[in-house]
């Protein structure tokens, strides 16, 4: 008797009742957080772009100044 019940006790264990992998609403969810990630990324990699557009330009600007100022104390 005592056999049965541990038998039980371990195929009941091996089941993951937390991440049920039939759990349709939950497949659906995660889909959607994956995709939303996806337009995340997309974001991120315009704003990086941006900046470093935006630090070059500065850089250029700075190298110009830079430039012209040092003509001035001659």
């Amino acid at each position: 008797m005592r056999t049965g019940i541990m038998a039980f006790m371990k195929k009941h264990e091996e089941y993951d009742w937390l991440n049920d992998p039939f759990d349709e609403k939950k497949a659906a969810e995660e889909l959607q957080q994956a995709q939303m990630s996806g337009c995340s990324r997309l974001g991120v990699l315009v704003a990086l772009l941006l900046v470093v557009v935006l630090v070059v330009v500065v850089a250029v600007v700075a190298c110009g100044a830079f430039s012209l100022g040092s003509g001035l104390g001659r």
